[in-house]
């Protein structure tokens, strides 16, 4: 069967729009650069610490208590769901490496110990890791977004300074407008 042309670029097309959507809403929010990137770097910690279903709520009500935009922090958020299986997986394994060698999980402990030692090991292994990339990842999305909506208001704050000498006809039309006062 034939596939047309047209029908993939529709595709990409579509999520290139959903992409650029959700970009120019997070940067084009009314507040400053650091409020942004606070608020999705919380979202960020939010999503990827296991809140369970309170998740948004928390990014929301936290993001107001810290000062942060609380658009951006649920934005955050929302980004991270899709992602929880990954960042769990990705926990396990950093709690794994980073605590000591008696609570670390092993094929041997899930054959031979019972449920509560298991519990008990995975659950601090699991969070040891998951806290740790919770802040390196909020951290990172921080930065991200900071940077991002620095560059953009401040390419924004060029554009309007060059705006009249790219545009000719305003310059005439201010000229015309000064030589009538005279």
């Amino acid at each position: 069967m034939r596939v047309r042309r047209g029908h993939q670029r529709r595709e990409r097309g579509r999520y290139y729009r959903i992409f650029r959507y959700v970009y120019l809403k997070l940067l084009r929010v009314n507040a400053t650069p650091e409020r942004i990137g606070r608020g999705t770097g919380f979202g960020i910690f939010v999503g990827i610490f296991p809140t369970l279903w309170f998740g948004p709520a928390l990014a929301v009500a936290g993001a107001g208590m810290i000062g942060a935009n609380r658009g951006a922090a649920l934005l955050g958020s929302f980004i991270c769901g899709p992602l929880t299986p990954f960042t769990w997986t990705l926990a396990v394994l950093v709690g794994n490496w980073m605590v000591s060698p008696a609570w670390r999980i092993s094929a041997e402990l899930l054959s031979f110990a019972n449920r509560d030692v298991i519990l008990k090991q995975f659950f601090l292994t699991f969070l040891v890791g998951n806290i740790t990339i919770s802040i390196v990842f909020g951290l990172a999305g921080y930065a991200l977004v900071w940077w991002l909506a620095h560059r953009r208001r401040a390419r924004k704050a060029t554009q309007r300074i060059l705006e009249p000498q790219m545009n000719p006809s305003v310059a005439c039309d201010d000229l015309r407008a000064g030589s009538d006062e005279h």
